[in-house]
């Protein structure tokens, strides 16, 4: 078969330029800077470098190549490239997607078509999401702590110095335990930050802030920290004319733009990078948004929301549908993180119980190509809250409702325990 011969050819023959990048995510972006400028020449180059440098085997680059190989005119090898792809068992939308138009019109095609439609099937062996399959090594225990009347209002990890960091909601505090310890420690409190009920945490590790939302009543308010210390640098209120609000995640872009989610008012708003308030990015009219996730662009978020997932263009102030295949649910995600292409969900189940689920994304981030369980059935009585730093995943839940833990609760005391898990994403 010639299409089976060239997919053992093609990276033989194929020599691009390198187009200037040495970091397959900076070869991505500047390949789709390209594209929508239509330099196909430039957009094949860069496409083919990022394949070349990046993560082997990669489905997103590969599809992004397959992508520049029909744009640039070279049709079959994008056929080859849609081959491999589907080998691997991963979906495309190559027989609606006008970028391959010319692809479609060679005779191979009808071969690579009905693999793709074997892929989509939902009662295909290699159905876009199963139950069984996974994303991830199985999950470590990272850190165990016990605590009195603890709620969890967010979780991130300091790389640098190596500790955990935990928002205690009804606390209206910080604590932190060093990895590796089990010991909290308090870290900063109301009285000195202003804190009120603490909904989210984040950390900016490129400048070393370290940033909160809290919310009152109908009001709400993001702080600012230095990461090291603690020690508070600014609060930014929300404006009067935006309230009422229910502030209740928030996400940070590379260039130090602060996203912050109010599902009271359903809006996105944003702290600019040096800026002084908190301005209205966007009204959304997507009901109960959850939870908010920046990406490698600055110009694009993602919201999880009751309906489904938005992505979210912040130039243009505009948010589209994430479309999902049909044995995909979108629904019930309480929490969302983005990963290298891909966003990992905290996924509500009917009868209470989560799971944490890696949605891989296309090319242009616009819809779900598969979909695999990271960590399954977690009962747990509240929500989890997630952040990725690395390769890894950290989740935190309540020790006495995790299975296979202790009886951890003193009803006495009203102490706690409480369990971080580690897992290393694939």
């Amino acid at each position: 078969m010639i299409v089976a011969l060239l997919v053992l050819l093609v990276p033989l023959y194929q020599s691009p330029r390198d187009g200037g990048c040495t970091e397959w995510r900076d070869c991505r972006q500047l390949a789709l800077a390209a594209a929508d400028r239509g330099e196909y020449e430039t957009f094949h180059d860069l496409a083919w470098r990022a394949v070349q440098i990046g993560p082997p085997n990669d489905p997103a680059l590969m599809y992004l190549l397959a992508r520049a190989q029909a744009l640039s005119g070279r049709p079959h090898d994008a056929l080859v490239m849609l081959q491999r792809l589907a080998d691997m068992g991963v979906p495309s939308d190559a027989e609606t997607n006008d970028d391959f138009k010319r692809t479609r019109q060679l005779p191979d095609w009808v071969e690579v078509a009905a693999r793709i439609n074997r892929i989509d099937h939902p009662d295909s062996p290699r159905a876009v999401a199963t139950a069984g399959s996974t994303a991830s090594t199985p999950a470590a225990e990272a850190v165990r702590f016990a605590t009195e009347s603890f709620v969890p209002g967010g979780v991130a990890y300091d790389a640098v110095s190596q500790r955990f960091l935990f928002g205690d909601r009804l606390g209206r505090k910080l604590i932190v335990v060093s990895d590796g310890s089990n010991h909290p420690v308090d870290f900063v409190h109301a009285d000195s930050a202003g804190f009120q009920e603490i909904s989210a945490i984040e950390i900016d590790a490129k400048r070393g802030d370290l940033w909160v939302t809290s919310t009152a009543g109908r009001e709400g308010t993001l702080h600012k920290l230095q990461l090291v210390s603690g020690r508070p640098l600014k609060a930014f209120r929300v404006n009067a004319d935006l309230e009422p609000v229910q502030l209740v995640d928030l996400a940070v872009t590379p260039a130090g733009a602060v996203l912050v989610l109010d599902s009271a008012n359903r809006q996105l708003l944003a702290l600019r990078a040096g800026g002084t308030s908190l301005e209205r990015v966007m009204q959304m009219t997507a009901r109960e948004p959850a939870s908010l996730a920046t990406t490698s662009d600055n110009d694009i978020a993602y919201v999880a929301h009751r309906e489904g997932v938005s992505r979210i263009d912040l130039r243009a102030r505009t948010a589209t549908p994430v479309a999902a295949p049909k044995s995909v649910s979108l629904a019930h995600l309480e929490r969302i993180r983005w990963r290298v292409d891909a966003l990992i969900a905290v996924q509500v189940d009917d009868d209470g119980s989560r799971r944490i689920i890696r949605f891989e994304l296309n090319a242009n981030g616009s819809g779900i190509t598969r979909a695999a369980t990271v960590e399954g059935s977690l009962p747990t009585a509240g929500p989890i809250f997630v952040t990725i730093f690395g390769d890894d995943l950290l989740y935190l839940v309540d020790g006495s409702s995790h299975a296979g833990s202790q009886p951890p609760r003193d009803a006495q005391s009203g102490v706690a325990d409480f369990v971080a898990y580690r897992v290393r994403l694939r």
